[in-house]
């Protein structure tokens, strides 16, 4: 993935190289390039009270996100958290963003089930 930078951008304001948002798939697995951070989660009870938390990206780090379909089937054990990609401030890099999201997803025939009993 590409994100334009963001050199003379003085104000972050309402602005996100990506907004907030689930995975629809099984896992996402990130690969970042160290130094070019603005990845935040808001995972769990922080989705409630929109607690972001900073994600930088590390060597050797890939980053695991849960999915909405691995989150019904395991029936809401495993949660798919909500994330998004944050301007960089003007004392951080500015420059291009590039990560890779490797997206992990059931064969198309397979059903999406938990085991719990339909109400």
């Amino acid at each position: 993935m590409h994100y334009f930078p963001t050199e003379g951008v003085t104000e972050q304001g309402n602005i996100w190289r990506a907004g907030a948002h689930t995975d629809f798939d099984c896992l996402t697995l990130l690969f970042q390039h160290e130094g070019h951070g603005g990845l935040q989660v808001c995972p769990g009870v922080e989705a409630e009270t929109k607690r972001w938390t900073n994600i930088p990206p590390l060597p050797n780090v890939i980053t695991c996100n849960i999915g909405d379909m691995l989150m019904r089937w395991s029936d809401d054990k495993l949660i798919s958290n909500l994330h998004r990609v944050r301007l960089p401030r003007v004392d951080e890099y500015c420059g291009s963003r590039h990560s890779i999201a490797f997206f992990c997803q059931a064969n198309k025939a397979q059903i999406i089930q938990g085991t719990r009993k339909a109400l």
